[in-house]
């Protein structure tokens, strides 16, 4: 993932030297405390910024000082036939989900969603989304709201019960978040399984 991000913060550099060269402003990047030298023009903050976002990360960005902040929490997504919990508060996971053969039948299964490096906010918006094969939502989980001013890791459960999976296809199970400071929803996660051979 680390490369992805790289990579494309060189290709948006190489496009916008020119245009720092002729004046225009610079943009200077850092992801939490690590700083990410640079050539790209302040001009190129709003292509970064959707970048930044279709990676699934958060973005800041001062005009004053051209300093954009970038924010990627690191989620892990488990589909599993059934998540419970003990007595002793232990989770106890069984069957990850990879595939089903049949469509067409109504299927029940748990997401467990675990989350490291969240946005602090104190209201961060969470939903799970499952699409289709055709790229269409199937399901929306509950929508979750968590403060993240004291802590910004955290972990929860969602079950997806009776859904009809009514093609053959690749479904994707997605964690979208927003808050406060980001206004809109940005996929942050995803997991898949296949129903079909």
């Amino acid at each position: 993932m680390k490369k992805r991000w790289t990579t494309a913060l060189i290709t948006l550099a190489i496009a916008g030297v020119a245009t720092t060269a002729i004046g225009d402003g610079q943009l200077r990047i850092s992801m939490g405390a690590d700083r990410i030298n640079s050539e790209l023009p302040a001009s190129e903050a709003n292509a970064v910024q959707e970048l930044v976002n279709k990676l699934g990360g958060f973005t800041t960005y001062d005009r004053k000082s051209g300093r954009m902040t970038v924010e990627k929490p690191k989620v892990n997504i488990l589909i599993l036939e059934g998540i419970q919990q003990s007595r002793n508060k232990n989770i106890v996971f069984t069957n990850p989900i990879k595939s089903y053969t049949d469509k067409d039948v109504p299927r029940s299964f748990g997401v467990f969603v675990e989350v490291d490096q969240a946005p602090e906010a104190r209201q961060l918006e969470m939903k799970l989304v499952l699409i289709g094969p055709n790229g269409k939502e199937v399901e929306e989980g509950n929508k979750l709201t968590y403060s993240t001013k004291n802590g910004t890791s955290f972990y929860f459960s969602q079950p997806f019960i009776s859904t009809k999976l009514s093609q053959f296809g690749t479904y994707k199970v997605q964690l979208l978040m927003r808050s406060e400071k980001y206004k809109d929803y940005v996929v942050v996660g995803e997991n898949s399984f296949t129903v079909g051979r």
